[in-house]
């Protein structure tokens, strides 16, 4: 069988749509009452990173960090999966695990946009946005944070978190921490510790922290409405594109797993992962 293609310039991306909504691939699964998920799963792979050029390819425990999140997405069910990238080296490393894979203009400013040129010409009502730098994602988070958007209809997308263990992502901006309300909606994202436990508190200290984790599930019409809004203040603040949305009036559910491993921001956190795969997935 010979490779998948590799679409490399906007012209082509139509035709790229009409293969990803074929019947050469399942177009969705039926689970739970017979509920169809008509999804397209992105993810957005940027090689040219600030922090970490390159991440994307490098490997934990022999296999890319790119590779860890395209098999996840796959072992979900939810549906189709493509690759987003703007360099070739990620084209390349495509093709050879046969993965779908777009190219797309260096000059798109995220990777939601990334996403975004993917998705836009497809059929698909949900657009799931799986950021190339989770190596540690668990198809069964994604599957439960589709069903809680399918749950909640007035939300307009979905995600997770869990509870920080370890003291040091508290301060750490790279791990990026969530306040929701009583429903499970976010109320907001930030790098610093939020809420505040201020010491006279009876709540202090006794309340946990979430962290985010890394993935957004798109109405696809929520989709369009957030691309089509320009950056907000709060967003360039803190450099946290969700914020765009939440600014806006934009509802995002949230659900709790029990645990998800850290995310590859920096050089260092190759080391992390490490450890942490050693600590939770065995040698």
């Amino acid at each position: 069988m010979t490779p998948p293609p590799l679409l490399s310039d906007h012209a082509k991306r139509g035709k790229l749509a009409k293969q990803i909504s074929s019947a050469e691939m399942p177009n969705c699964d039926k689970r739970g009452g017979g509920v169809k998920k008509n999804c397209l799963i992105v993810i957005p792979a940027r090689y040219h990173s600030q922090r970490f050029p390159g991440k994307v390819l490098e490997k934990i425990k022999g296999k890319p960090v790119l590779q860890w999140c395209y098999e996840a997405a796959l072992k979900s069910g939810l549906g189709d999966v493509v690759i987003a990238t703007e360099d070739k080296k990620v084209l390349d490393f495509t093709s050879s695990i046969r993965a779908k894979a777009i190219l797309t203009s260096k000059d798109l400013e995220s990777g939601t946009d990334r996403v975004f040129a993917a998705a836009k010409h497809t059929a698909h009502k949900f657009i799931i946005n799986l950021q190339g730098d989770e190596p540690f994602m668990q198809a069964a988070t994604l599957r439960k944070a589709f069903d809680k958007l399918l749950a909640h209809t007035d939300s307009d997308i979905a995600t997770a978190c869990s509870i920080i263990t370890d003291k040091k992502e508290i301060n750490n901006p790279n791990c990026v921490k969530i306040a929701m309300n009583k429903k499970g909606q976010a109320l907001y994202f930030s790098r610093s510790p939020i809420p505040f436990h201020h010491s006279l508190s009876k709540l202090s200290k006794k309340e946990p922290y979430y962290k985010h984790c890394g993935f957004y599930i798109y109405r696809k019409t929520a989709l369009k409405k957030f691309i089509s809004l320009p950056p907000s203040n709060l967003e360039k603040l803190e450099r946290l594109e969700q914020l765009r949305a939440l600014e806006n009036g934009m509802k995002i559910v949230v659900v709790e797993v029990k645990t998800f491993g850290p995310a590859i921001d920096v050089p260092s956190d190759i080391k992390r992962a490490e450890t942490y795969f050693k600590l939770n997935k065995g040698n």
